[in-house]
């Protein structure tokens, strides 16, 4: 029984130091790969230049999330290709399209406020100039006026610190709903170079672009974005008369001249481009401009607890009397010089 015992001693003994060793052995061996895998890398990241370091983690990094997200869901729900980018687009524009838009809502009702209270509290400093210009009081106006414009100045400076708004965040805030916009567009188009995915792509089209990786035949696709995109441009830049400053509206002018440039330039790019990533641009401005109409209604922006429309209780039918307006008078005036 003791000779039992002893041989089971060293034999337990001895299978404890075994599997250790084992164990120390295997250890060792990770270590080593591990240690020589991350040499190499960091090798290789000395060797890249600094744009590529950037882009690999800024761009192509996400991008490939994006791809990635969209073959499982292709995969998954056994969907063709364009009706898996466009429920892409859908939950893109219901998620992230969404809250930016909110919040650009949010952030124009505090900037709008601000106007308000500065023209409430220089308000009867107004009426005293307006009641001094009657009287012919030219040079004292002159000297007010200057005055008036530093106070109002100085009030809107109070108003942004107090409320924490400033309107060049609202650039920022659309730089920032741009980003997840070129993440999908580069995944869809790794999509479309990639050779696993390029037999299904080109096949799994709908209507005149069956073929998802090749540009658009007739050139329809660009069309379709570029009209909902310079619908979108002009329902946002309709304003009441005498309802904005004359700095802020010669801005916006300037602002939604270049805007239109832009997208006449992106739409030119997409007669070239592959279908696949036109059509998430088309899906995403109709999107984009029935998603701009509906935060207009007054139910919509109740539910989501932000100020009345300024253009009243119908806001859309306003805005479209207000445009068609606008447009008859360039016509009659037009009408007018050419019987001159």
């Amino acid at each position: 029984m003791l000779l039992y015992r002893r041989s089971f001693v060293l034999h337990s003994q001895f299978f404890s130091h075994r599997v250790t060793s084992v164990l120390t052995q295997r250890w060792n061996s990770s270590s080593t790969e591990l240690l020589r895998v991350l040499q190499e890398q960091s090798q290789n990241f000395e060797k890249k230049p600094t744009s590529t370091i950037a882009f690999e983690t800024f761009v192509q990094t996400p991008a490939e999330f994006v791809a990635n997200s969209l073959v499982y869901i292709h995969d998954g729900l056994a969907l063709p290709w364009w009706a898996t980018i466009a429920l892409s687009t859908v939950a893109f524009r219901a998620v992230v399209g969404a809250a930016v838009t909110i919040t650009q809502q949010r952030f124009i009702d505090r900037l709008q406020t601000v106007q308000r209270s500065v023209v409430n509290e220089l308000e009867p400093q107004m009426r005293m100039l307006s009641i001094q210009a009657m009287q012919g009081k030219t040079a004292t106006i002159i000297e007010e006026k200057k005055q008036l414009k530093r106070e109002a100045l100085q009030l809107t400076k109070r108003g942004y610190a107090k409320h924490n708004i400033h309107p060049g965040k609202l650039l920022v805030l659309a730089l920032f709903g741009s980003v997840p916009w070129i993440y999908f567009t580069f995944g869809i188009r790794m999509i479309c170079m990639s050779p696993n995915t390029l037999p299904t792509m080109s096949q799994e089209g709908i209507l005149w672009f069956q073929n998802l990786a090749e540009a658009d035949p007739y050139g329809l696709l660009s069309l379709g974005f570029l009209i909902p995109s310079l619908l979108n441009i002009t329902f946002n830049s309709i304003q009441k008369p005498g309802s904005a400053n004359q700095r802020l509206v010669s801005a916006g002018r300037i602002q939604r001249g270049a805007t239109r440039l832009i997208v006449i330039g992106f739409s030119l790019i997409a007669v070239k481009l592959p279908a696949g990533i036109v059509l998430f641009w088309t899906l995403n401005s109709s999107l984009q401009l029935a998603q701009t109409m509906l935060l207009e209604l007054p139910r919509i922006r109740q539910m989501l607890h932000l100020t009345p429309s300024r253009f009243g209780p119908q806001p859309i039918r306003t805005r479209w009397n207000l445009w068609k307006d606008k447009w008859s008078l360039f016509f009659r005036t037009l009408k007018w010089y050419s019987k001159l």
